[in-house]
């Protein structure tokens, strides 16, 4: 399989010293036109193709996956499948002149491959929480705006920008290699199976019950997607609102509502010296009477 050349990816992690995030940053995150969402109608194909494929195939295979295989298995698969991540989170931290995450997957890389022998998180119970960093993010922070939202058959939700982020992870995964002289061709597609089945267990536990009831399943999932993904951007620091022109609570909304319109008690009594009053209508005098 063809490799793309390590040079230019180097000359890239060196210019993350360059990287900053900021007011730039926020511009650049999630753009005005992935908010309007211009592919809305092609997405929205591939999203109801996407649910169905979902729930006749994928979910009842993932339930019967929950069921056969134990909870403390299925988290020793998901660790290990976070820790073949570890590389690319270190490579991405770099490139964002990130270096403290950088270290921070580098940490968990040698406590989670010897301690945890691939399976146990034992850097998490260290202190050493992940730190996700993919290639979308790292243009966010370059200064390349996120493009439109767009919904990748059986990938799920993205936008231009991150989609070309994941192609370029996908390259350049330093486990694809190792893999493809491991691993034979009916071994790659048992590991990509268990790879699907175990992302797909992992959205039931942390997210699937967002859609149930929702009205447009389809907004719901954009609208989430989207929020999240300006968090991970951020890294979890997103920049302080601006609260000026938000009021603050009142501590007794109860008070505040009396002090804003009293009690008819508390009313001042008519003073009739001052206040117009209306002039009483006067009974017509009787009319005289016919003899």
């Amino acid at each position: 399989m063809f490799r793309p050349s390590l040079a230019p990816l180097t000359a890239l992690l060196l210019l993350g010293a360059c990287a900053h995030g900021g007011e730039r940053l926020d511009q650049v995150a999630i753009t005005d036109v992935a908010q309007r969402d211009p592919w809305e109608k092609t997405n929205r194909r591939i999203f109801d193709v996407s649910m169905k494929i979902d729930r006749y195939a994928l979910k009842p295979v993932t339930n019967v996956y929950r069921t056969v295989i134990p909870d403390a298995p299925r988290r020793g698969i998901a660790n290990g499948y976070n820790l073949l991540q570890e590389p690319t989170n270190m490579g991405n931290a770099i490139a964002q002149g990130k270096v403290k995450s950088a270290f921070r997957a580098f940490d968990r890389i040698l406590i989670n491959s010897f301690l945890g022998l691939g399976v146990a998180d034992h850097a998490s119970d260290m202190g050493l929480v992940e730190q996700p960093h993919d290639f979308g993010q790292t243009l966010a922070v370059w200064g390349v705006p996120s493009g439109p939202f767009v919904m990748l058959p059986f990938l799920g939700p993205n936008t231009a920008r991150d989609s070309i982020g994941f192609v370029v992870d996908f390259l350049l995964d330093p486990f694809d290699p190792v893999a493809n002289r491991l691993l034979s061709s009916e071994e790659q597609l048992f590991e990509l199976a268990v790879q699907v089945l175990d992302t797909r267990s992992n959205l039931r536990d942390q997210g699937e019950q967002l859609l149930v009831g929702a009205a447009d399943p389809y907004a719901t999932t954009r609208s989430a997607w989207l929020q999240l993904r300006r968090y991970e951007i951020f890294d979890g620091n997103l920049p302080a609102e601006d609260e000026e022109d938000i009021p603050p609570p009142p501590d007794d909304p109860a008070a505040e509502v009396s002090e804003e319109a009293p009690s008819p008690s508390a009313l001042p009594a008519a003073d009739t010296a001052t206040a117009p009053s209306t002039p009483a209508t006067e009974a017509p005098a009787d009319a005289p009477r016919p003899d």
